[in-house]
């Protein structure tokens, strides 16, 4: 029987491996080749982030980049007065010494720790079963700070036994619920780098011609963002700026974060996106092999590095997407990021990535938007129905309560968009809509279509009232809002063209007027070439559907018309939430900006495009047994 989902997958190369362990040996042996190889290649990288962090080697020629930070939620959600670190730890020839141990010292300001935390270190490692697959073999520092002081700012610093120790970074602890004053989180999805590690590993690819020409590092696209079109407004040939991610990263930290959302497709080691098996072997030609999908690990190493300046000073949490099924590491295909980052673990059993936590009065859920899937099924309904059972038993319990006035739900395929390639996902859309709107979600976070959109306030699947730039919505009464922010750095995607063969209109509705031109963008400042070019109707998106789909297949898209898209801008931006908590009885706000990232023309860094406040009254957020769906 052919495999069909991103475990099976997994578990036949865990069958094939067992029989090919020379095969694995030899690829091992190749990621560990010494000065020249991929390993030395890597070392270089980090080097320069550990340098540039302010470390200081020691003796055994191993260095620690990548530091990155993550809440530690109890089961209920309450943050724990405790910070989990993990970072990377690179050599020269790909291996540790044996006796290496490592430690975090923690304390009130720089060269003042006066306390220590043990830390673990980890060997992430695996092969494909395909000769000349991709390899993997990573070292990860790992660690939990506890016994932390709520709302109190503690300095850092990595130490291993040889003498190296990282350069200072420090955090806030989450405060209590009763102390938390304003704060302001940031968010986006579907980022990439701009760098693509040095790979000389052609050797093994057998391609000696194509490492000649190509001096042993991938072409551009491939393992890095660098394919953009050259009319892309911002990246292109003429654009503003050639690393949006790199910039939307930096351009987080002017808001001074509490944290950060990243509502999938993180790094893009899997740039193919499908979940199918490893292998990168054609990836000269930017291509898989038949049923295949490129993977090369080391691009996490590029990714932490970059994403070090802001994620080793606050805390980052992850949502996984469909370039984030990697299943050379199995467990969905995510046994790889339960090693590199520091997922919370309180959500299902079965559901690594979900999860959630709450930060002064606001309730946060990641979601694992691959299990739901109609579109890419390689991961759907691989929980069996225990993630949609826990996220309704956390939304009841949130709603049973005082404590919680806000929900944001982040997660990566979009329930609700009009993106020219992939649209709306309607296994997301059946699956959450219902629950959000039953128990008054108030914003949810998407990735996926890579550029921004933001929706009118939707309740079961309608549109409940215009919300244009600058409106206060009350979800309690008008809906949810759903943004998909999956501008966060890669190859642009359209929006959807005129009807015609390639975007056929649904069934009965005969453009007319505006509706016969392209949507096009609509944001604040933005000045169409014709005004019809801006409306809020989109008479020929799309709702992907299941229906007939075989497991693993992919769905098929039927179309739509809809009448609540209301901002729309398709190059790079990320969101900036301010939220205002309040004494009971007292209004409280959540205000999403949305920041575009060298909008063109403006010679500005970022420009506020679009902005909405949410506002609710404080301790009040509890549904009764009065308040049914129907009363909604």
């Amino acid at each position: 029987m052919t495999p069909g989902t991103v475990d099976e997958y997994a578990e036949r190369n865990t069958q094939l491996l067992s029989r090919r362990r020379i095969s694995r040996r030899s690829a091992l042996q190749a990621v560990t080749a010494g000065a020249g190889g991929l390993a030395y290649a890597q070392f270089r990288l980090a080097d320069a982030a550990f340098a540039a962090a302010g470390g200081q080697a020691g003796q055994a020629g191993v260095v620690v980049s990548g530091r990155h930070l993550s809440f530690v939620p109890a089961k209920d959600g309450v943050p724990r007065p405790a910070m989990a670190v993990t970072a990377q730890l690179v050599s020269r020839t790909g291996s540790l010494p044996k006796k290496l141990r490592a430690t975090v010292e923690v304390g009130t300001k720089p060269g003042d720790y006066g306390t220590r935390f043990d830390a673990e270190i980890r060997h992430l490692s695996g092969s494909d079963a395909i000769a000349g697959g991709p390899v993997c073999s990573q070292f990860y520092v790992k660690a939990v700070l506890d016994r932390l002081t709520p709302g109190a700012v503690h300095h850092y610093r990595i130490r291993l036994s040889d003498g190296t120790v990282t350069g200072d970074a420090h955090f806030t602890a989450a405060p209590g619920r009763a102390a938390a004053g304003p704060f302001t989180f940031t968010a986006f999805a579907d980022v990439g780098t701009h760098t693509a590690p040095t790979d000389p590993r052609y050797a093994w690819h057998q391609q000696p011609a194509v490492v000649r020409k190509a001096g042993g590092t991938w072409p551009a696209g491939v393992f890095d963002n660098n394919s953009y079109i050259s009319t892309d407004p911002v990246a292109g040939a003429n654009g503003t700026d050639p690393w949006p991610a790199l910039t939307q990263v930096n351009l987080m930290g002017t808001q001074n974060p509490a944290f950060t959302l990243l509502a999938g497709d993180i790094c893009y080691a899997n740039p193919t996106g499908n979940g199918l098996p490893a292998d990168d072997t054609m990836a000269m030609s930017r291509t898989a092999p038949p049923g295949r999908s490129m993977f090369n690990p080391y691009v996490w190493d590029v990714f932490l590095d970059q994403i070090e300046p802001q994620a080793a000073f606050v805390p980052w949490m992850f949502a996984t997407g469909n370039h984030d099924m990697e299943p050379i590491h199995g467990t969905h295909g995510y046994g790889g990021h339960l090693t590199r980052l520091d997922m919370p673990g309180n959500g299902p059993r079965s559901c690594p990535s979900v999860y959630r936590f709450t930060y002064a009065n606001v309730g946060f859920i990641s979601l694992d938007a691959n299990e739901l899937s109609a579109e890419l099924r390689t991961n759907t309904g691989y929980s069996g129905g225990e993630q949609v059972r826990w996220l309704e038993s956390v939304l009841r319990e949130w709603r049973s309560k005082t404590a919680v006035d806000f929900i944001v739900a982040f997660f990566h395929h979009c329930a609700y968009a009009t993106s020219h390639n992939h649209a709306s996902d309607g296994g997301v859309r059946d699956a959450l809509d219902p629950l959000f709107s039953r128990y008054r979600v108030d914003l949810a976070v998407q990735g996926h279509n890579h550029q921004f959109e933001r929706t009118d306030p939707i309740r079961f699947g309608k549109k409940t009232r215009p919300a244009p730039d600058g409106s206060t919505i009350r979800p309690a009464d008008d809906g949810v809002t759903y943004i998909c922010a999956g501008s966060g750095g890669r190859p642009r995607y359209p929006f959807r063209p005129a009807p015609g063969p390639e975007a056929p209109a649904p069934a009965g509705v005969t453009p007319r007027g505006a509706q016969a031109l392209p949507e096009g963008e609509r944001y604040r400042g933005h000045k169409p070439v014709k005004p019809e070019n801006s409306t809020e109707t989109v008479a020929n998106s799309y709702v992907w559907s299941a229906a007939g789909a075989k497991p693993g297949g992919k769905g098929k898209r039927v179309p739509e018309s809809v009448d609540w898209s209301q901002v729309r801008y398709d190059a790079y931006a990320f969101l900036a939430v301010d939220v205002v908590p309040a004494a009971p009885g007292q209004p409280t706000t959540l205000t999403v900006r949305t920041l575009a990232d060298a909008l063109p023309g403006s010679k500005q860094k970022h420009t506020e495009i679009d902005r909405i406040t949410l506002t609710r009254t404080a301790g009040r957020g509890v549904l009764t047994d009065g308040q049914t769906a129907a009363s909604f």
